[in-house]
């Protein structure tokens, strides 16, 4: 690759730049290369001397959000007659790779610029052949399967990180088994109405033994994965999904699920009582971070780069009179605890009554008579964690904010990016992108910044 990172950023920048997409769309059969204009790869490529035919007419819009979705457009090709049977073709749920250089470069110089999958032949007509590509975040809402207990009690639970006081289900009534994990742990303990018992642990089977009988069963379980980051390693490995940038603090977290749950859902929780947020980007890589105050610029946007009269206020944020953070989850709460707990762990025994822990500030916030007294569950385990969190969540909204619209002539801008914004209207604020929207060969992208 002769093109460095830093050469392909500059050339990006460079609005007067020649600009070729180059699609490759599988299907059943084979692969289809096809380019907004003519193009062979070099013989000193990879692959060397391939064709691409000169029919991409439309590329997709490309919209990446930071909740979770990017959302593609539409593949059109021209049609003069000479891919009319490709009509026939199985195309639907096979992958589309964009690729974006310069005409004059090799072939291995151009970069990937989004992936996803075909979705099928939305349109023909006559002189033209339209795809839909989708993304391919729905992968993660299929369950994961981690197997089912005896006698249809359901999937056997999955425990990541620190769980307290989490359901054991009976898995041999001869033996006195009981589970706790579909994964390995690191240690299981198993109480009845709180109070620990005597048992034998199988931690690769997340499982324990008791010596004799009792009622409902409940255990503290830790597992491997217990800090944000693991989390998400753990849920894109389960997918074979590749990990992009993930920036999170390293709290103690923990996750129970006792009934089917998908990979979409954790990242969710997980993110939830972070002040996170994840999304797969256009090239199918796992991002999370967490929502920081924007310090630094990566971006400068100035008047000139902004199209006429594309400056405009769209939502504003009253901020946050209170925060209340529920941490510490107990996964069973007890209406019955065993009296000696009362008798000698009483803080031990109110938390086995309750479901949460919680930690509350207040912030004065005279000015705003709509500053909103906001509650928010976390998976966090520590209350010195909790604390911090919320202080920084508080801190994050302790005056309005405002999300404005920007369409702009920059086209290398990604989504999460801190951009300062040199427009009257906005005096220079720093905000951070939530949404970016951009066509692969037009210069506009269309913006949606936090402020």
């Amino acid at each position: 690759m002769s093109i460095s990172d830093g050469q392909y950023a500059a050339w990006l920048a460079n609005l007067n730049a020649s600009r070729l997409l180059l699609a490759e769309m599988h299907h059943a059969g084979g692969i289809k290369y096809v380019a907004t204009g003519p193009f062979m790869s070099l013989p000193s490529d990879s692959d060397a001397n391939r064709p691409y035919d000169d029919c991409l007419e439309t590329a997709v819009d490309i919209t990446t959000r930071i909740d979770g979705q990017v959302t593609f457009g539409e593949v059109t090709l021209m049609d003069d007659g000479s891919i009319t049977d490709w009509l026939f073709l199985a195309w639907q749920g096979h992958p589309i790779r964009l690729y974006l250089g310069s005409p004059k470069w090799a072939r291995d110089d151009f970069r990937l610029l989004a992936q996803g999958r075909n979705g099928g032949i939305r349109e023909a007509r006559r002189g033209a052949i339209t795809f839909r590509m989708d993304d391919e975040s729905s992968v993660l809402d299929e369950p994961i399967d981690t197997g089912q207990l005896p006698d249809g009690a359901g999937p056997v639970p999955l425990a990541l990180g620190s769980v307290y006081n989490a359901p054991l289900y009976r898995v041999d009534t001869q033996t006195l088994t009981y589970r706790g994990s579909f994964l390995p742990v690191t240690s299981i303990s198993a109480k009845a109405n709180g109070a620990r018992l005597t048992h034998s642990t199988d931690m690769a089977g997340g499982t324990v033994t008791l010596t004799d009988k009792f009622g409902d069963i409940t255990g503290d379980i830790e597992e491997q994965h217990n800090t944000p980051q693991q989390v998400v390693e753990w849920v894109a490995a389960h997918y074979g999904i590749a990990i992009g940038d993930v920036d999170l603090p390293a709290y103690r977290v923990g996750l129970y699920y006792n009934s089917e749950v998908s990979g979409r859902q954790i990242l969710e929780e997980l993110c939830n009582g972070l002040g996170a947020y994840w999304y797969l980007n256009e090239v199918n890589a796992l991002v999370a971070r967490q929502h920081k105050l924007p310090l630094t610029a990566d971006v400068t946007i100035v008047g000139d780069d902004i199209n006429y009269d594309r400056c405009r206020l769209t939502d504003t944020e009253p901020p946050w009179r209170r925060l209340t953070l529920r941490w510490g989850r107990n996964y069973s709460p007890l209406s019955n605890v065993a009296s000696v707990l009362d008798e000698e762990e009483p803080a031990e025994a109110t938390r086995l009554r309750t479901e949460w822990r919680e930690s509350r500030a207040e912030q004065d916030v005279s000015n705003y008579p709509l500053a909103e007294r906001v509650t928010r569950d976390s998976v966090i385990q520590d209350e010195t964690d909790a604390a911090t969190e919320r202080d920084r969540l508080l801190q994050l909204r302790s005056e309005r904010r405002e999300i404005w619209s920007i369409e702009t002539s920059l086209s290398y801008v990604s989504a999460g990016q801190v951009v300062s914004v040199q427009h009257r209207r906005l005096e220079g604020r720093l905000g951070r992108l939530l949404v970016v929207g951009r066509s692969p060969t037009r210069e506009n992208s269309n913006l949606e910044v936090w402020v």
